[in-house]
């Protein structure tokens, strides 16, 4: 009986306890909010009686910003100037994120208040992969396709096969056909890492069927959708009969490695002739 008695009596403590604690939460979380609505009395007072002297108050002065690389700093300040209001308590920061956005280079930017009169921008920028052959101009573009810049000294250790196929951003479905063309892409120099260098283009226009061109004979050897390494591997291995070819029909416009165990040549047009040469191990 006592036993049980002392168990009631420490269950009645913790219930009393527990009430405390929430009594006492909910009235810090009124002086909180007391604090605040004081605070912004205050502020709406004082603007009314002095609006000059509190608006230079928070007059925004500098702007703070974290991960640029790429882009310029002036650019953006002369942007946000223009566009935002000069008061930091009423700029608009969702205002400010998307102008910044709107820059190529930019992925994703926060703005945040630092009272009374600065701004920090915290970008996160896209990264330079690939030079890209669109609409007969060369540019430099992220993982999706996403133009970034022209070719610069600062994009010169971008070693990377220059993509062809892209679509300009202005057409429609650009974007999602451009991240689906550039995933192609990058399995593509990937998979021919070690040959990188001795080719000079990859052509995803046509996603299922990729074509590479080398950079001492720019043709396109076509190589399919997939199995790249060792299709390209196979034209390679056919390199002295592709040199006797050439050399009899003056040019060769084009090579098929997409088939099974078997290569082909296309000679010009003209000559009328297609050379098919079996392979030695099947694709």
């Amino acid at each position: 009986m006592f036993g049980k008695l002392e168990k009631l009596s420490l269950n009645q403590t913790l219930t009393s306890s527990r009430r405390t604690f929430k009594s006492m939460a909910i009235l810090c979380a009124r002086i909180v909010l007391l604090g605040l609505i004081v605070l912004v009395g205050a502020y709406a007072l004082a603007y009314s009686r002095h609006p000059t002297e509190v608006a230079m108050r928070f007059q925004l002065e500098e702007i703070h910003y974290q991960g640029l690389v790429h882009l310029d700093r002036r650019a953006l300040d002369a942007l946000i100037d223009q566009s935002v209001s000069k008061n930091l308590m009423s700029v608009d920061l969702d205002r400010i994120r998307d102008l910044v956005e709107s820059e190529s280079w930019v992925r994703e930017a926060t703005v945040r208040r630092k009272l009374p009169n600065q701004l920090v921008i915290h970008i996160r920028e896209r990264q330079a992969i690939a030079l890209a052959a669109i609409d007969n101009e060369l540019y430099v573009v992220d993982e999706g396709g996403v133009i970034l810049d022209r070719p610069g000294p600062s994009h010169q250790s971008i070693d990377r096969p220059i993509v062809r196929g892209l679509m300009n951003a202005a057409r429609e479905n650009a974007q999602e056909e451009n991240i689906l063309r550039m995933q192609v892409y990058l399995r593509v120099v990937e998979e021919l890492a070690s040959h990188n260098r001795s080719i000079s283009e990859v052509d995803v226009e046509t996603p299922e069927q990729v074509a590479v061109f080398p950079t001492e004979d720019p043709i396109p050897i076509h190589l399919g959708d997939d199995d790249f390494l060792r299709r390209y591997e196979t034209f390679m291995s056919q390199k002295d009969l592709y040199d006797r070819l050439k050399e009899e029909y003056g040019t060769i416009e084009s090579v098929d490695v997409t088939y099974d165990n078997k290569i082909i040549f296309h000679t010009p047009q003209k000559k009328g002739t297609t050379v098919m040469a079996q392979t030695s191990n099947p694709l």
